[in-house]
């Protein structure tokens, strides 16, 4: 449950937009600011924080399943994602958030960046 009514913490199912693709994802915000977050070819933690009465920010890096090969836009191996967003709470168990997705390769260069909007509902 989340310790209040502008707070994150608890499961969330929701979706990322970027490029043109959408992409479902499950993240469960802690109450020690911390985060997790799993989708059919990665998984990732991290952290977030409150930036208001409704709003939060939060950070993650994701890594890539080992089953997965994940070529980017710029036709290079993507090995992970480092994302941040700015985040709001809406009263009806929502929140909606944009920001930045930053992929690196398997040398930690990074081999492209772009938006990332996001959406997702509290799961019981």
């Amino acid at each position: 449950m989340p310790d209040s009514p502008g707070s994150p913490v608890g499961r969330w199912a929701g979706t990322v937009t970027h490029d043109g693709e959408v992409d479902e994802y499950t993240v469960t915000f802690a109450e020690d600011g911390s985060l997790v977050v799993v989708t059919q070819k990665s998984t990732g933690a991290g952290s977030w924080t409150r930036a208001g009465d409704e709003a939060f920010t939060f950070f993650l890096r994701e890594d890539f399943n080992t089953d997965v090969t994940q070529i980017s836009p710029t036709g290079f191996r993507a090995a992970y994602i480092k994302i941040d967003i700015e985040a709001r709470l809406e009263g009806d168990g929502k929140f909606t958030g944009t920001g930045k997705a930053v992929v690196h390769g398997p040398d930690d260069t990074v081999i492209y960046a772009t938006d990332a909007e996001t959406d997702a509902h509290r799961v019981p």
